[in-house]
Order: C-alpha cells, then sequence, then structure tokens
C-alpha cells in the first residue's frame, strides 16, 4: 500500500469537505481526487513509469495537485526551487534527466532555454509543447492511473542547496515519505478541523505537511504566491489555524506593523525549523499566541521528522533554570527515529559532550542520484551522517552547536557558531547574529560575529562584545561587525557564504 493508496482512502472519505484553497478558488476533497485522477491518467499516458517530472513555479495550489498526481500516476517529483537561475534550473532538469517541467508564469523567462530540447515543457497558467497544455490535461479521460505496489520505488528526487557546490539529487522512496507521513500524524497534533497556511516554498518542508494534513481530513490554505504581506489577511480571513515558516519569516511577521489590525485568534501551532530562532522572537511569540511554537529537525537526506520540540518544552519546566528558553534546542528524536551522537571514529559520546548527529529511520533517503561516492560518505551501516554537530542532555534534548565544515580552532580550542549565535540571541536590541571563521596568522582561525539590530533599537558591538565575554570566555568572537539583514538562501537559511564573501570584503576595505 503506497502513499496514493492513504490519500484515496481519505479524499473518499472526507469528500465533502474542503480541502484545498488558494484565493477564491476552492476544492473538496471530492473535487481535487476528481482532477488528480484526470491528471493523473493524462500524464501516465504520456510518460513511462519513472520519468522524473521537474515542478519550477511559485507557491499555487497547482503545485499541490501535480504532487498528488504524480504520485498516482509512478512518477517521480523533482522539486525545482523558485530562486534558481535559468542555468541552475536546467542544470538540475539535465542531471536528473527529466522529461518534462511544469511551471507558471514567474519562471517562464527562466524555462525559454529548454524548449525545443524534445520534452515536455507545460505552463499551468499557459502554453505547452511536446504534450498538452494543462488545460486540456484537466480534462483527459483516459484508463484510471495506478501507480505500482513497489513502496521501495523512487517518488521524488529533492537537490540540496548546493552552498557547498554543485547540488546533490536525494533520492526519497515511497517507503521513505510514507514514515515521514507516519510520524507528523503520531507526534504532531493534527486535527481534521485544521486550516494549514502555506507559507513557506512548497517545494521545500511546507509542501511535505500538505499530505498528512488530507489525511486527517483538513484544509490547505495556499497563500497567493507564498507573498509574506497576504499571510495576515489570510489568516483572518480563512481562520488558520496552523502554519509552518523558518524563523526569519516569523520573525518578520511578529515584527509586522500592521499585526495589530488582524485577528489572529485562531492560530493554535506555528512550526517552525532549517535553522534556530531568536530569543527575541521566541518571546514575541510566546507574548502574543502562548505555548503554540513547535520546531522540527530534519535534513533533506532524512525529510523533517528526526526530532521535534514541543510548545510544552520550548521552556524549562522546572528547577534553577525553569522558565528558560531552551535555545538551540531541537527536541528530541520521533518515536520511530534512532539518533546517536558520534566521534568521527564512529563511537557514541557520552551525555554533555559534542558529537555529530546520525540517524538511522525509515525515512532516511535511499542515497544521492547518480553519487554513489557521495552516498558512501554520508550512509555508513544504515546511518546517516548528517554533519551537525550537537550535545545532549540528561532529559535527552539535543542541542545544536554547528555544522561540522562550521565549526573553527582558534589557538587550539574548538569554537561553535551556533553556540555564540545562540547566546547573542538573548541579547536585548539583537534581532539575528551569524558567526564565521576567518584565518588569523596567529591563532589559526577567529570567530567573525555579524549581528542586525532589530527594528528600532540601537545596537553597540562593544556592548554585544560585553554581553558575550562572561558567557563565553575564549570563545568571543575577536571581530564585530553590524549589517543590515543577513541574506539567505533560496530556503530560507541564513547564507554563511554570501557573510563570509561580504566580511571579506569588509575586512579588506580596513586594511
Amino acid at each position: 500500500m503506497g502513499i496514493d493508496s492513504h490519500v484515496r482512502n481519505a479524499l473518499c472519505r472526507f469528500h465533502d469537505r474542503i480541502a484545498l484553497v488558494e484565493g477564491d478558488r476552492r476544492w473538496s476533497f471530492r473535487a481535487l481526487d476528481e482532477i488528480v485522477a484526470r491528471i493523473a491518467s493524462g500524464l501516465a499516458d504520456r510518460l513511462p513509469p519513472g520519468s522524473r517530472v521537474g515542478l519550477f513555479m511559485q507557491n499555487r495550489a497547482e503545485y499541490l495537485i501535480l504532487q498528488l498526481a504524480l504520485e498516482r500516476a509512478g512518477l517521480v517529483r523533482v522539486p525545482l526551487n523558485m530562486r534558481y537561475t535559468a542555468f541552475e534550473a536546467e542544470r538540475v532538469i539535465g542531471d536528473c534527466g527529466a522529461l518534462a517541467v511544469f511551471h507558471d508564469g514567474t519562471t517562464a523567462a527562466r524555462t525559454a532555454g529548454m524548449a525545443g530540447r524534445g520534452f515536455w515543457l507545460c505552463q499551468v497558467d499557459g502554453d505547452a509543447e511536446g504534450g498538452p497544455d494543462w488545460q486540456a490535461l484537466c480534462r483527459h479521460d483516459g484508463a484510471e492511473a495506478r501507480p505500482g505496489d513497489d513502496r521501495d520505488a523512487l517518488c521524488a528526487i529533492s537537490y540540496t542547496s548546493g552552498s557547498s557546490g554543485v547540488p546533490k539529487g536525494v533520492m526519497l522512496s515511497h517507503r521513505n515519505w510514507q514514515a515521514v507521513y507516519r510520524n507528523m500524524l503520531i507526534e504532531r497534533d493534527i486535527r481534521g478541523t485544521d486550516r494549514l497556511a502555506h507559507i513557506g516554498p512548497l517545494t521545500h518542508a511546507s509542501g511535505t505537511y500538505a499530505t498528512p494534513f488530507l489525511l486527517r481530513g483538513a484544509t490547505n490554505v495556499v497563500v497567493p504566491g507564498g507573498a509574506l504581506e497576504a499571510l495576515l489577511p489570510t489568516i483572518e480571513a480563512e481562520r488558520i489555524t496552523a502554519l509552518s515558516c523558518v524563523p526569519t519569516v516569523l520573525t518578520r511577521i511578529l515584527n509586522d506593523p500592521m499585526i495589530d489590525s488582524y485577528d489572529l485568534s485562531s492560530i493554535r501551532w506555528v512550526g517552525y525549523g532549517a535553522e534556530a530562532i531568536q530569543r527575541n522572537t521566541l518571546e514575541k511569540a510566546l507574548a502574543r499566541w502562548g505555548k503554540v511554537l513547535t520546531h522540527n529537525y530534519g535534513l533533506t537526506e532524512a525529510m523533517m521528522t528526526c526530532a521535534y520540540l514541543n510548545a510544552e518544552d520550548h521552556l524549562v519546566a522546572s528547577g534553577p533554570e525553569a522558565g528558560r528558553p531552551r535555545l538551540g534546542c531541537i527536541g528530541r528524536p520521533y518515536s520511530f527515529v534512532d539518533i546517536v551522537l558520534r566521534a568521527p571514529d564512529g563511537t557514541p559520546v557520552p551525555t554533555g559532550e559534542i558529537g555529530e548527529i546520525t540517524i538511522l529511520a525509515e525515512h532516511v533517503m535511499q542515497g544521492y542520484w547518480n553519487r554513489p561516492d557521495e552516498t558512501a560518505k554520508v550512509l555508513r551501516d544504515g546511518w546517516l551522517w548528517s554533519g551537525d554537530l550537537a550535545r545532549r542532555d540528561e532529559d535527552g534534548f539535543i542541542y545544536i552547536v554547528g555544522r561540522s565544515k562550521e565549526m573553527l580552532i582558534s589557538g587550539g580550542f574548538n569554537i561553535y557558531p551556533a553556540e555564540i549565535e545562540a547566546c547573542l540571541s538573548g541579547l536585548a536590541g539583537v534581532r539575528e547574529a551569524a558567526v564565521i571563521g576567518i584565518p588569523d596568522a596567529d591563532l589559526g582561525e577567529i570567530a567573525v560575529a555579524v549581528v542586525v539590530a532589530d527594528h528600532g533599537a540601537e545596537l553597540s558591538l562593544t556592548g554585544c562584545e560585553a554581553h558575550c565575554k562572561p558567557l563565553l570566555g575564549i570563545r568571543t568572537p575577536r571581530r564585530w561587525l553590524a549589517m543590515p539583514a543577513l541574506p539567505r538562501t533560496g530556503n530560507g537559511k541564513v547564507d554563511k557564504a554570501a557573510i563570509r564573501g561580504w566580511v571579506n570584503r569588509q575586512m579588506g576595505a580596513e586594511a
């Protein structure tokens, strides 16, 4: 029984409820089933099973419809980051050997170079070549599409961000995705009455939430275009109960000058992930909504559901530190996930010591597409080596201290950027911060802190240093710089490579 079988059951069971909303457009579970069936049939008529299909469009209902239709047709979804340039998109399409690309008007100029290459290029709000257009596909009347029974068949190829080189295609099977959805349905408080707002890219974590919400009979609401300015009115108009975003977006929501103009009382949980939350953002969210924040830890190679920090555990419950936020904490493993922190030689590290997060779970990837050597580096005896460094406390809570590639050694001491960033996030007036290492003739490397002031706050770099010294000692950054805003990658994470380039230019200008 594959993913599509679960979805079919839900679409039948909840047929009269509203399944999908985007602006004025609405689909009941019954209507969604019908359009998915037509599109899946049309896809299966033109493409052999297992064909790769690229999806390159802004957040819109057609993305989620295609996600379900591709699974039903036994085809492989290849999400393309909306921020890809034409070169980046063509590189991914060429790497996976896609036979079709579905896009929209926002990406039409970047897909123009793919025309005339013999594959199906379909604009969901326009024309097509090499196959039927979107409207014809929605009217297709053919044999019912049925995926095979092999749960280990490839379902999606999700490409890594490529921040450390050429993006790698992460192969995720139907079994992998079933495990993700099972984890979410067991651990997360998803209800049939929920209305989920999709504000983050559907190509990333936001799209992962769609199916478990459908399986519960809940409603997926696509914020048109993923536009942040449309979120607050959408929450009020659609009585949104849940949303998920990166901490940066949450910070922007809470600092929106119009936030008090809208009724946001329907919100009961807000998920976030991809990076640590700033302390001032956490405190603002708690003050506005109470205990609603939930943190998901995962990575492309083990999508979404590795560790989870629930709303109650965001603050220490008892003892001398009761009420203190658990900054940098990703929670504890999901029920069907095993996490071991290991030394470089593979041995588990004791409680309280730093080790690399390794993951054993049914949703760990099959490997990297056509990259067996790269696969062997991160998959060892079934365990995924994440590259994330962390420590575990006596209660089993895991705290990220940084990426193994980001750790710097200064004067013989290991320095973990995430620890410094967490310390800075507790300082009034700091909106966000990032720490990188740069070469130093005397110490080998030194830490450089880049801080962004909160709106309207006067931030002293000397004061930042004074705040850190008693808490961090020798790990206190040696250089301090202020920046208007931290640059972000296409999936919303802090772009450390861009920051490093900016720092190098600033340091060069000072020399």
